[in-house]
Formats: C-alpha cells, sequence, structure tokens
C-alpha cells in the first residue's frame, strides 16, 4: 500500500527586520563618523541604498549588501542584520 503525500507545514512569516537595520546602520555609520559617500565608498554600496536602508523603506535587503556594510563599519555582520 503507497504512503500518502507528505504535506508540508505552513511557512512562516518573515519577520520585519527593516526598522531595526535601520536604527543599528544608522547609528553605527555616525558612531564611525562617516558620511552616506564614506560607507558608500567604503562598502561599494550606492548612497541611495543606504539612504533606503536608513529610512526604512527597503524592505528586503540582501545578505551580501549587508554584510559589505559591516565589514565596511568595522561591525559585527549579524549584529547589523539581525541585532544579534
Amino acid at each position: 500500500m503507497p504512503r500518502p503525500p507528505a504535506k508540508r507545514p505552513e511557512a512562516l512569516p518573515k519577520p520585519d527586520l527593516g526598522q531595526g537595520q535601520a536604527i543599528r546602520l544608522k547609528q553605527a555609520r555616525e558612531a564611525k563618523g562617516y558620511s552616506l559617500r564614506d560607507l558608500a565608498t567604503a562598502a561599494g554600496v550606492t548612497t541611495g541604498a543606504i539612504q533606503a536602508i536608513e529610512a526604512g523603506r527597503k524592505g528586503k535587503t540582501s545578505c551580501y549588501v549587508m554584510a559589505c556594510l559591516a565589514d565596511a563599519l568595522g561591525v559585527p555582520r549579524g549584529w547589523l542584520a539581525f541585532g544579534g
């Protein structure tokens, strides 16, 4: 007798991390004394992307961008992305 097909569990909602990321990014940038342009140059990210993250308008920021920003600021990647 064949087994019944397995049912997938319901997808968990993705957490909204934008607001926390925005605050941490801005605090870290200001603590380092960087302007938007300074950070953009150091991280290889556009100033527009940084502005969008800091304003909380960028809902899903890639891990690569967050890693570049964290490395440029000298802060742990996990802290900048997730607060941990």
